[in-house]
């Protein structure tokens, strides 16, 4: 029996005009669990149908093992009356066990669960003896369960494989990204070298022709050779020699065509820079809000300059809100929300995608950061926002391009107090993985609002407000 539960050869797939990818191949062993990635859009779902067998490839070979039973499961559906993340977790689990199945495609799995139900899932998959092949933006899940990394690369259209959890794929990935743009670096340095002594050569060559054309008379009692002689003989190597290097930098840019520009871009450095404001940052004293048939509070709560917090909560808990009255969006019913002196904020809320329709990317670059046309246009060219895409309406950027222009703002507002609500629901994952170092070595004071467990461990928070303790 095959040690590969499945595999695939030179599979390709595409919508219309759109390339989806391009012969990929690669193989699922028995009992392996993988993690498949990559920036939305970029065909992650679409594999695990092929996979399922839900849809067709345009050409290739899938080949599923004989004894190969594939469950896919675009998510957890079930009935959730009356059910915590916990006990959803342990109906799902019970259906995937009583299955059949030995390899389960899992797209978004841990969606609302909570931690009780995140432990069953994880507890499971990871002592499960068959194979799983997971998409799922919760990092710390992919940590846990899974034993390599497929990547898929939207620019070429291929795959990339790594061996390890999530954050062994994060540091080799960006080690081979960096090994990629060296080699592409040294190739045009090397060309532009060769280059280089090719038209000092050629220009050796015409200078040695003048000299010889210009000389007149050459003394015939002379029984060595006339200077114009030598002259020719000193062309003539120089040429044979600028034919050697023009043919050497021939068969190098020839043999070089396979090295092309890197797909994916070296990280992003994300810094930043803010003036301090007062010591006092907010103070919330009293507050109570009303939220439909429901109140929340009331909420007492000091934020001094510099400190890290985390507000945590269920879903429907009030996090988005408290925030909202942080900011002064929303009024509280009860109770004061006092802002310190000279507080620069840089928000990101969690739905702020969705209200981007019929907004100019340049024009609301302005509003919100205050730059004029010229300087704002540098900045998000910095951030590879060029001029084929500032005119255009926001909501025609990529998954990639919006977080850019997320970071770009941000920066640019230098605020000394950041407040974050699920920043890793509109963020790709390269941007993210760059904000969070970011946030390591911020100054600033910082509030966030997040599920995203990788990413509130990896950002050191130091206060926790619970709004489920109300």
């Amino acid at each position: 029996m095959s040690s590969a539960i499945f595999s695939c050869n030179d599979i390709s797939k595409q919508f219309d005009e759109y390339e989806v990818f391009k012969d990929i191949s690669f193989s699922i062993g028995r009992g392996e669990k993988v993690g498949l990635v990559g920036p939305n859009g970029s065909g992650k779902s679409t594999l695990l149908k092929i996979i399922g067998g839900i849809i067709e490839t345009d050409s290739g070979t899938v080949n599923p093992s004989q004894d190969a039973k594939i469950g896919y499961l675009p998510q957890i559906h079930q009935d959730r009356y009356g059910l915590s993340g916990g006990e959803i977790a342990k109906k799902a689990i019970s259906g995937m066990t009583s299955s059949g199945y030995n390899l389960f495609l899992l797209d978004e799995p841990t969606n609302d669960l909570d931690k009780t139900g995140l432990d069953h899932l994880e507890n499971f998959v990871s002592r499960s003896n068959n194979a799983f092949i997971i998409i799922s933006h919760d990092r710390a899940f992919l940590d846990k369960v899974v034993t390599r990394i497929i990547e898929i690369d939207p620019v070429k259209k291929t795959l990339h494989q790594y061996t390890g959890n999530y954050s062994d794929y994060v540091r080799q990935r960006e080690k081979d990204i960096r090994h990629e743009w060296k080699q592409y670096e040294d190739k045009i340095e090397n060309s532009k070298k060769m280059q280089e002594e090719v038209e000092q050569r050629v220009s050796w060559v015409k200078k040695i022709e003048k000299k010889r054309k210009d000389k007149k008379k050459v003394s015939s009692r002379i029984t060595e050779k006339p200077p114009s002689s030598l002259l020719r003989d000193k062309e003539g190597d120089a040429g044979r020699r600028a034919r050697i290097m023009k043919d050497k930098l021939k068969k190098f840019l020839e043999g070089t065509d396979e090295i092309q520009k890197p797909s994916r871009s070296l990280p992003v450095r994300i810094s930043f820079e803010a003036k301090r404001g007062s010591t006092k940052v907010f103070e919330v004293k009293g507050v109570v809000k009303d939220i439909g048939n429901k109140s929340i509070g009331p909420i007492n709560l000091s934020i001094q300059y510099g400190d890290r917090w985390n507000i945590s909560g269920q879903n429907g808990a009030g996090k988005t809100t408290l925030l909202k009255m942080l900011l002064g969006e929303s009024t509280p019913n009860q109770g004061i929300v006092e802002r310190g002196q000279d507080v620069v904020i840089g928000y990101v809320p969690q739905d702020r995608w969705l209200a981007e329709s019929g907004k100019v990317v340049l024009d609301e670059f302005s509003r919100v950061t205050g730059k004029g046309e010229s300087e704002a246009r540098k900045i998000l060219n910095r951030f590879k926002i060029g001029k084929d895409k500032v005119f255009n309406d926001i909501s025609l950027l990529s998954p990639g391009e919006y977080s850019r222009f997320i970071i770009a703002e941000l920066l640019a507002i230098k605020p000394n107090c950041l407040i974050l609500d699920e920043p890793s629901n509109h963020l790709d994952l390269e941007i993210l993985e760059e904000l969070e170092k970011g946030l390591v070595d911020y100054e600033g004071t910082l509030i966030v609002v997040s599920h995203d467990r990788y990413l509130l461990e990896k950002i050191e928070l130091n206060h926790c407000f619970d709004m489920d303790e109300l």
